[in-house]
């Protein structure tokens, strides 16, 4: 698996940052500068995604790409790490925290509940039609970002595989409320109030469940919450405070 590696300060604070289904990497740059002058920095461009091809017969999953996640984690001789992850990176995030705890310091969860259903799949679906990204001018950039998938039509199919990788009915995004109350990571829960990935009812169960877990719900936002343009720093800010600070319990 392909990944960008900042490794300037002495710390032993690393940061991992993953990012969300048809994306790669680049979706972080907007918070890079100020997240490298606190922690170091790992971050993937997760398998079947951008620069991390897969071969044609692996079939993508949460835990495939959670184990990588892994994989690079011990390569780099770390103990443990604290992880961000954006929709489906929330989701290999998750995963980590519940099956991976012992590599696993703080938890970021962001844009993701702890299972899908047909109802908040049906966005997902949605977003793997390659019209939504024309309608938005970003499939020439979405070509470019995933030519080493296969080339300038590969960006179709990583879009479609995201789909596919949190269908409802095959998932291992599949995560009971039993299975947060074991989470043993202080996790920060985000999203926009207006998610339609991510209700609101769902969110304050799972940050009921998880032991020690703050919640951060961004006003007037849907899935798309302007973390990339003018809440760019406002969400790193969030982020290194979470991380240096101890939680509140009382």
């Amino acid at each position: 698996m392909y990944y960008q590696k900042q490794f300037e300060l002495p710390t032993s604070d690393t940061l991992v940052l993953l990012h969300s289904g048809g994306m790669a990497g680049v979706e972080w740059q907007p918070q890079i500068a100020q997240l490298s002058k606190k922690f170091n920095l790992l971050v993937p461009d997760l398998p079947g995604h951008g620069q991390s091809p897969i071969a044609d017969d692996e079939v993508l999953s949460v835990a495939m790409m959670g184990n990588a996640v892994a994989d690079m984690v011990v390569a780099e001789g770390l103990s443990k790490v604290h992880l961000l992850g954006s929709s489906m990176g929330g989701a290999v995030a998750l995963w980590l925290a519940i099956h991976r705890p012992n590599l696993v310091d703080k938890l970021i969860v962001y844009r993701i509940a702890h299972r899908k259903n047909h109802a908040t799949h049906a966005q997902t679906n949605h977003m793997a039609d390659p019209e939504y990204w024309r309608k938005f001018g970003l499939h020439n950039w979405l070509s470019e970002l995933h030519l080493p998938q296969g080339g300038r039509d590969a960006w179709q199919r990583v879009i479609a595989n995201v789909s596919k990788v949190l269908h409802p009915e095959t998932t291992d995004h599949n995560h009971a409320l039993a299975d947060l109350a074991q989470i043993q990571s202080d996790t920060l829960l985000i999203c926009g109030d207006r998610d339609p990935l991510v209700p609101l009812s769902v969110l304050m169960a799972m940050h009921e469940t998880i032991p020690r877990c703050a919640l951060w719900v961004l006003p007037n936002a849907t899935h798309i919450t302007a973390t990339n343009t003018w809440r760019a720093k406002s969400f790193a800010d969030e982020v290194i405070r979470f991380i240096m600070q101890p939680l509140i319990t009382e």
